[in-house]
């Protein structure tokens, strides 16, 4: 595996991190419930997983089992994580396309939760989509749905409700963190 690879991963944990976190702050009640895991925190960025692989020739790595991306006190857990390159390139931090996290995935961070089965980031665009039993949580303040679906340049979100009639829920508890 070439430095510049593996260099690129931590800088993929990165913006993952950040984009789950920013989103889940977007739909939630506190743009600033995330900022630990912002590209500007010094905090080293920690990765385990039961195993790495890295195919070249398809231009993605795969992080499998059991995945833990930890920084300071905030901690992504799922079951898989694909990071997929631009053809052609050379797996640098630039040229990462799109990120994909399957087998559920919880991020946490203080007294902030995302829960999903599913999320993606796409890099060039900032955005990000959360599906499957997606609750976002701040506290006692929760909003849930099946998909989140957010633009990180734009800063906005978009929780939607289960196909099949399904509705948005959220509870927002008076006196607590605005």
């Amino acid at each position: 595996m070439k430095f510049s690879l593996r260099s690129s991963i931590f800088q993929i944990a990165l913006i993952l991190l950040a984009a789950c976190f920013a989103t889940a702050a977007q739909a939630q009640v506190s743009g600033q419930a995330f900022e630990g895991f912002r590209g500007n925190s010094k905090d080293p960025v920690q990765i385990e997983a039961d195993q790495l692989e890295v195919l070249d020739a398809e231009a993605k790595a795969i992080f499998e089992g059991n995945v833990k991306v930890r920084q300071g006190t905030s901690l992504i857990t799922t079951a898989r994580l694909e990071v997929k390159y631009l053809k052609g390139s050379k797996g640098g931090q630039n040229d990462i396309e799109k990120l994909t996290m399957t087998g559920g995935l919880i991020a946490t961070s203080k007294e902030n939760t995302v829960t999903a089965e599913k999320g993606t980031y796409r890099v060039k665009t900032e955005d990000i989509v959360l599906t499957g039993n997606v609750v976002v949580s701040q506290g006692a303040n929760v909003a849930s749905g099946c998909k989140l679906v957010a633009n990180l340049k734009t800063n906005q979100a978009k929780l939607e409700a289960c196909a099949g009639g399904g509705r948005v829920k959220s509870v927002f508890t008076p006196g607590t963190q605005p």
